[in-house]
């Protein structure tokens, strides 16, 4: 028998299976023939899946079709139905929230290793963020996701601003309805930080960590002084331009560029004219395969930035007290106390060395 005849969206329950004649001997024969692949209890998959990120495509099918209507995606496995980028997700961990009260005392979210069910929303103006047949609202979804880690709410957000499939107020309310959960400051912080001018989410990632550094941003700078070079009178655009400084952010992934040299002569063709003659400095993203990789690199050589006198008019403090500011601050959270260097407990009044 064919079995994607009996499969919905590559998933097929073992009730469906014995239905039709396909008894559970049989199923163990097809599963070590390669055939049938498990997803989870009960569950089967007619294909096998390609990565982590696809098992969970599947193994979302099938919790939906288990849940019919009682549940809808949530957190990041709504984003990954909705089609928008994620930050570092559990794929091994499904979301679900249900549709509506189940008459239960019980508040608190169903957990498993492998699966999460959180109650509906009961907030009164939840109802302006309706979900769709398969997922939460994309507001929702994005402030859910980013209870973990404010970068898995900036990338996602940055995605759907662009895109104007949220707004900024609906991000708002969002992390409002959601009610008081772990990690919600974080949600309301960043919301203040999303920018739809971000075009990548190494974009948005690169730009959080330089604001966790100190440092503002302007995403999308048109280099002053390049616009007889370029058509139109356009000027030369930089992913993002530090205030205060003459320094050019230039964040690019290796889904982009087949080598390291191509990065380079794209970069060099955009901001060439602008750095060769001494007026501007560039900081050139790595090519790294995930975005933490990428956040390790700019942590790195981001406060060692040199910081030019500001230009006219720009916004900021002076050079030297943002360089001594940035100083302290490395050495407080990044490069930390120094081999041998005596640590003063105030509050005990003694003494320890590191």
């Amino acid at each position: 028998m064919q079995l994607s005849l009996i499969a919905h969206d590559d998933v097929f329950p073992l009730a469906r299976a014995l239905a039709v004649g396909i008894d559970r001997p049989e199923l163990r024969r097809l599963t070590r023939q390669g055939r049938v692949h498990r997803l989870h209890h009960g569950w089967f998959s007619t294909r096998e899946p390609a990565d982590d990120e696809d098992r969970h495509r599947l193994r979302l099918a099938a919790l939906l079709q288990q849940y019919a209507s009682r549940a809808v995606a949530s957190d990041a496995s709504a984003l990954l139905l909705l089609g928008l980028p994620t930050y570092e997700p559990d794929w091994a961990v499904a979301h679900l929230m249900r549709t509506g009260p189940t008459g239960a005392k019980r508040t608190k979210a169903h957990r498993k290793p492998d699966l999460v069910v959180r109650p509906c929303l009961d907030d009164e103006h939840a109802a302006r963020l309706p979900a769709t047949e398969r997922a939460v609202h994309p507001a929702v979804a994005i402030a859910l996701a980013g209870l973990t880690d404010p970068c898995a709410f900036l990338v996602p957000a940055d995605a759907a601003l662009r895109e104007r499939r949220v707004t900024v107020d609906e991000l708002r309310l969002a992390a409002e309805v959601i009610g008081r959960r772990p990690g919600i400051e974080r949600v309301r912080a960043a919301v203040q930080r999303c920018d739809a001018r971000h075009e990548s989410p190494g974009e948005t990632v690169a730009a959080s960590v330089l604001h966790r550094l100190g440092f503002r941003t302007v995403p999308q700078f048109v280099v002053p002084g390049t616009e007889p070079f370029t058509p139109g009178g356009r000027g030369y655009r930089a992913d993002a331009g530090i205030v205060g400084t003459k320094v050019l952010v230039e964040f690019d992934g290796r889904s982009k560029y087949a080598s390291p040299q191509d990065l380079w002569e794209e970069s060099v063709a955009r901001t060439g004219s602008a750095l060769s003659d001494g007026r501007w400095s560039g900081s050139r993203g790595p090519t790294c395969s995930t975005p933490s990789e990428s956040e390790r690199w700019w942590r790195r050589p981001c406060v060692a930035l040199r910081r030019p006198a500001p230009l006219e008019g720009s916004v900021g403090e002076s050079a030297m007290r943002l360089r001594a500011r940035d100083q302290r601050w490395f050495r407080r959270h990044v490069a930390g106390p120094k081999p041998g260097r005596p640590i003063l407990h105030r509050s005990r009044g003694r003494s320890g060395v590191a």
